[in-house]
């Protein structure tokens, strides 16, 4: 009986460890380059906005926080770029490499003195190749780790996207456990040596990333730009119904037809199909009524621009907070414990809702988790209003209005733990949420591409929204944060974000329970398509 019972707890610990965890050469160069590309993000690019608030010499505040946002918004729209044809995963390696250390380098040379007089437009220029060379970072590498996960299945009924993604994240877990142990080079320097050392760390993350390429399979994916463009045609939903080209002629839903929008002449459902298939240049109408579909998601996006200028408002001055405020932990680690509490709780929506909760219920409980992701986003800069309140007051009683920019006020950072804490938390639940919820009411084909590219969009346009309201409140930031009234600012963006909530709770009545039972079929008849 004990032999059985260590027979079946062995052979159930065999199948979780064979299920999780799969060596893979390309996933270890991949992930030696997260590390790479991570430890830059939390000790130099993460808080690039304090370098910024040194070295300007007027209006620093207000110019700080457009130089980050700026970089914000064009990282987000560069990397849904990359990742719309990152099958030249190559060439994006090498062209963001080049813009990422190039940046660095000029960066470098400000730091040290050896650029005189740097102006606010150069830091403009260095910020933008910053944002290009984001575009083969970390989030660039996940998706090709989990590509690579998958590319070795030949059979598309083979594939196990949930085993794919579970061992993609254990190899991205070790990355972020190393950043537990010291780095290989210091940090904890001058300025002008974090750069230097950011250099040989992206070095080292190109040339890591190119040596896992050489080991790569193939991948081949959709054309995006035709299946979001054509929406205004009128195609057949299922493989039985034929779309009506003019009075004397119909054909079928996956009729090939040119970039354009136009049907190619004298062809047939097999003649030439072979061919056809393999030409980027053609796609079928199946793949054009996926533009239909994301028109659906126009109204829940447009609650998420708001979402986004929260969180480049907390990206942006939550560093600045803590630069001036007693070091018991620092700006790195407050970043690091954000993303994995970010992390976490991504983790268990997933676990919890996707995984547990029936198809038929999944609507509303992903509406229910993107609300309390957007909760969170009301309560982050409201925490942050308080503690902002709470520091004037220290300065004020201090006198410490006209200290120099870097003198530290006399209050703990561990009073910004909440607002980083919230930050994660409305970040993990809002942009999970809205991840499941796109993959939910759009087709099949179009699910890869929620993540990266159409749900970053107006996270991304809020970014460039943050840049317009620093500039229209710059009245209330000075050359110092002690000379500013941040804590204004943060007011107006709780506001502005319970208004934002309460526009979330009006277009979520427009996925009703009518269009749920739709969408399923849809999507049952795209999966009998497939199949048959």
């Amino acid at each position: 009986m004990e032999k059985d019972i260590v027979k079946r707890v062995g052979g159930w610990i065999k199948g979780k460890v064979k299920y999780y965890i799969c060596f893979c050469k390309v996933a270890l160069f991949v992930t030696a380059a997260v590390y790479c590309h991570n430890v830059v993000n939390y000790n130099v690019v993460g808080v690039l906005v304090t370098f910024f608030t040194l070295n300007l010499k007027k209006d620093t505040i207000r110019r700080s926080a457009l130089l980050v946002n700026v970089r914000a918004g064009l990282q987000i729209q560069v990397k849904a770029c990359a990742y719309a044809r990152r099958s030249n995963f190559r060439k994006i390696i090498i062209f963001s490499t080049a813009a990422y250390i190039l940046g660095l380098v000029m960066f470098y040379l400000s730091a040290s003195n050896r650029i005189p007089n740097t102006s606010f437009g150069l830091y403009m220029f260095l910020s933008v190749l910053i944002a290009v060379g984001k575009a083969g970072g970390v989030s660039f590498l996940k998706t090709y780790l989990l590509d690579e996960f998958i590319a070795g299945h030949e059979n598309i009924l083979d594939i196990n996207y949930n085993r794919a993604q579970s061992r993609k994240n254990i190899w991205l877990l070790l990355a972020g456990l190393l950043l537990l142990f010291p780095t290989p080079l210091n940090f904890d320097e001058p300025w002008s040596r974090m750069f230097l050392n950011s250099i040989y760390m992206i070095g080292a993350a190109s040339f890591l990333s190119l040596c896992g390429s050489c080991l790569s399979h193939q991948r081949h994916h959709p054309n995006t730009k035709t299946e979001s463009t054509k929406k205004h045609r009128k195609y057949p939903d299922t493989s039985d119904e034929y779309h009506l080209k003019n009075d004397h002629e119909t054909l079928p839903p996956d009729q090939p037809f040119n970039n354009d929008g136009n049907q190619l002449p004298e062809s047939s459902p097999t003649a030439g199909a072979e061919a056809q298939q393999k030409s980027p240049s053609l796609c079928s109408v199946k793949q054009e009524n996926v533009g239909k579909l994301l028109l659906r998601m126009i109204p829940m996006w447009s609650a998420f621009i708001v979402f986004g200028l929260v969180m480049s408002t907390a990206d942006t001055f939550f560093s600045v907070q803590d630069d001036n405020m007693d070091a018991k932990i620092g700006t790195s680690y407050f970043l690091l414990a954000k993303d994995v509490l970010k992390e976490v709780v991504a983790y268990l929506f997933e676990f919890l809702v996707s995984r547990r909760i029936s198809r038929s219920q999944q609507n509303l409980a992903l509406k229910m988790i993107i609300c309390l992701g957007m909760m969170f986003s009301v309560l982050c800069p409201s925490f942050a209003w308080q503690v902002e309140v709470q520091r004037l007051k220290i300065v004020h009683e201090r006198g410490l209005h006209g200290v120099s920019e870097g003198t530290k006020v006399p209050m703990s950072d561990l009073w910004l733990a909440s607002q980083f804490c919230l930050w994660g938390l409305a970040e993990g639940l809002a942009i999970s949420g809205l991840d499941e919820f796109f993959s939910y009411h759009v087709s099949k084909s179009m699910e890869d591409y929620g993540s990266e590219v159409f749900n970053t969009i107006p996270i991304g346009i809020g970014s460039f929204l943050s840049v317009v309201c620093v500039s229209a409140c710059k009245g209330w930031f000075g050359n110092t944060l002690n000379q500013s009234r941040l804590d204004n600012y943060y007011r107006m963006i709780t506001i502005v974000a319970w208004i934002n909530l309460c526009w979330f709770f009006f277009v979520s009545t427009f996925y009703s329970t009518k269009e749920e039972v739709a969408d399923e079929g849809i999507q049952l008849q795209e999966i009998i398509a497939e199949v048959g």
